[in-house]
C-alpha cells in the first residue's frame, strides 16, 4: 500500500492563487488508484477541512505543522467528520512563551492571531472567511518579523538551540515563521497516520511518499520512504542535506510530476 503526504501552499496549491488546477491530474491519478492523499499543512484544521471537501478526499489531515492530526470518524454526503488528536502544546500555552521568543529573535514580531483580518488578507491573499479561520490557531503561533528581515539557517539553528530547553521550536513556512512544540512537526505526525492505516486496513507493508517545498516540510520529507521537493515560484529549490527527488515543475505542476514519477514507475 502507498500513502502520499503532501504540503499545501506552494506544493499542491499555487503559492499566490491557492489554485489546485496544476495538481488536478496528480490528484485524479491517486483517486483512480485508491491511494490515500494526506494533506499536511501549517493551516488550521478548519481551513483544511474546506480544502479536503473541495478535493473530495477521505484521508486524514495533518494540521498546524504537525501540531495535530484529524482522523476520519464518519463519512456523509456533506463530507468527512474528523476526530482531532493534538500532538503539540495548545496555542494558549505557546502564547505564554512569546516574550521568550522575542528575546531569542531580538527583533519585534507580530503574531497572526494578533493581526486584523485585513492585515491577514493583505499578507496572504486569502478570502475573508479563510483569513478568519487562519487566525483561530489551536496548536501553533505563526508570526512575522516586522522589519521584514529573513532569518538564515544559522540564526534559526541558534534560536532553536535556545528554545529547546523549553520544549519549543521555530520553523519557517512560505509566508510566516511558526512557534510550535519541539516534538510536534510534520514528520512526527507521519508514523501516526501510517499506524492509522495499519490499524484500520490491516496493512503491514506501507510505502510513504512525501512532497513539499519549504523549510517546514523538511521533517516530513525525512520521515517518508520517497521524498520529493517541488520548485518554488522563483524557480529555486530548497537546499537540503539528504536524498530527495527534485521536480522540474513549480508548485502544483511539480506535485503532479512527482505523482506521475512514482506511479509511472509502478506501472512499468
Amino acid at each position: 500500500m502507498h500513502i502520499v503526504f503532501s504540503d499545501l501552499d506552494g506544493t499542491l496549491l499555487d503559492h499566490h492563487t491557492y489554485s489546485h488546477e496544476g495538481s488536478r491530474r496528480g490528484i485524479e491519478l491517486l483517486r483512480e488508484r485508491r491511494i490515500p492523499l494526506v494533506l499536511v499543512s501549517s493551516k488550521t484544521v478548519r481551513e483544511m477541512e474546506h480544502i479536503h471537501r473541495e478535493l473530495r478526499l477521505d484521508a486524514p489531515l495533518i494540521f498546524e505543522n504537525g501540531g495535530g492530526i484529524a482522523l476520519p470518524a464518519e463519512q456523509s454526503p456533506a463530507g468527512t467528520t474528523f476526530a482531532i488528536e493534538y500532538i503539540g502544546a495548545r496555542a494558549d500555552q505557546l502564547r505564554q512563551s512569546l516574550d521568550l521568543l522575542g528575546e531569542c529573535i531580538d527583533r519585534p514580531i507580530r503574531t497572526l492571531p494578533d493581526m486584523t483580518v485585513d492585515e491577514i488578507i493583505e499578507r496572504t491573499g486569502l478570502a475573508r472567511d479563510d483569513a478568519l479561520l487562519a487566525r483561530d490557531r489551536a496548536t501553533s503561533i505563526p508570526f512575522v518579523i516586522l522589519s521584514g528581515e529573513d532569518l538564515d539557517r544559522d540564526a534559526v539553528k541558534r534560536i532553536n538551540g535556545e528554545l529547546e530547553a523549553h520544549d519549543l521550536a521555530l520553523t519557517k513556512g512560505g509566508r510566516f515563521y511558526h512557534l510550535c512544540s519541539r516534538n510536534a512537526n510534520k514528520g512526527s505526525a507521519v508514523p501516526r497516520i501510517v499506524q492509522y492505516y495499519r490499524r484500520t486496513g490491516q496493512v503491514e507493508r506501507i510505502v510513504s511518499v512525501g512532497i513539499g517545498d519549504s523549510e517546514n516540510d523538511i521533517s516530513l520529507l525525512k520521515a517518508v520512504d520517497r521524498a520529493f521537493l517541488v520548485k518554488r515560484g522563483d524557480g529555486t529549490s530548497l537546499a537540503v542535506d539528504f536524498e530527495v527527488h527534485r521536480t522540474e515543475g513549480i508548485g502544483p505542476e511539480g506535485f503532479t510530476e512527482a505523482i506521475e514519477s512514482v506511479f509511472g514507475e509502478l506501472s512499468r
